[in-house]
């Protein structure tokens, strides 16, 4: 079994090799390491102990999360990966993660995909909850309940990129990520592709990743602990935009005017009402995140709101 872990960076090359370390010091090491650096202003050199087992694909600027991972999915596939391992370049892996999704793969059917789980770094002991039920109807995302990651494994229809384990087949059915959502909401789009192709994504606990929390805060609002972006306005543009763009491609006309849409702005401009700082900015690249998903633009946002 060929495994190819893919890793994106992006101007941060103490987190990159720090997670290479860690993938490299694990009970069982992929075949290969994919590193895309997604423009970054001095290009990443692996540490040299890693270089012959590590690839560097260069972009010449940032495509984003959703065009790294393309990029990296794809070399992997030309490379002859059987899966493929999504890793984020602040990441910290655990000795034992790879290993135990890997005995995990032996157990299910064909039609399946696995995730490693994302760990608070500064709290070990605390998941992120970002695995999610679908609603069909509504094009609504639901948390998995915060029960299931006590158990062995749990399913989900979503969740984000880092620790996804996706057997090839799976890209060469549905695709790899699409690149023109530049990120945020691009993983979502991409389980939510592979659940519509009748693919089951399992999270599996016990294997584990450590990340920084950084850029959000947490808060009790009616009895549910919510992650709050912090001072990331367009952030929350591409996760609306992206939202929206997605959710249009999935819904019928009916269900997406009267349902989704509805719901899905009054409940996120609630939020930011009651929950955010800098209310200001965050409602203005709402509004924004709005307007152009209705318009079907896609690509980066750059300064002024503009699109390149």
């Amino acid at each position: 079994m060929n495994i190819v872990a893919v890793v994106i960076t992006l101007n941060r090359p103490e987190s990159a090799s720090r997670c290479l370390a860690s993938v490299f010091a694990g009970s069982l090491r992929p075949n290969r390491v994919i590193v895309v650096d997604n423009g970054s202003a001095v290009p990443y050199t692996s540490p040299p102990e890693y270089q012959q087992d590590v690839e560097v694909v260069r972009l010449e600027h940032n495509t984003g999360p959703a065009g790294g991972a393309a990029a990296g999915q794809q070399k992997a596939l030309d490379i002859g990966a059987d899966w493929v391992w999504m890793l984020d370049d602040d990441a910290v892996v655990e000795p034992d993660a790879l290993v135990t999704l890997l005995e995990r793969t032996l157990t299910e059917h064909t039609r399946s995909y696995y995730r490693s789980v994302c760990y608070n770094m500064s709290q070990p002991e605390l998941p992120f909850f970002n695995s999610f039920t679908y609603n069909r109807h509504t094009g609504i995302l639901r948390p998995v309940p915060r029960e299931r990651y006590l158990e062995s494994e749990f399913t989900f229809d979503a969740c984000s990129m880092a620790g996804l384990f996706v057997p090839c087949t799976l890209f060469d059915e549905v695709g790899l990520f699409d690149a023109s959502l530049f990120g945020w909401y691009d993983d979502t789009e991409f389980t939510l592709r592979a659940t519509l192709h009748h693919f089951q994504g399992y999270a599996i606990p016990a294997s584990r990743l450590l990340h920084p929390s950084a850029n959000r805060r947490h808060l009790r609002f009616l009895g549910r602990s919510l992650a709050i972006l912090v001072e990331e306005p367009a952030r929350l543009y591409y996760g609306t935009r992206n939202s929206i763009l997605v959710q249009r491609r999935f819904l019928t006309r009916g269900r997406f005017f009267g349902l989704f849409l509805p719901l899905f702005a009054v409940r996120r401009f609630i939020s930011i009402i009651l929950l955010y700082n800098n209310r200001r900015a965050f409602l203005r690249y709402f509004a924004k995140g709005i307007l152009d998903g209705l318009h079907g633009r896609t690509g980066e946002i750059v300064k002024g709101g503009s699109l390149t």
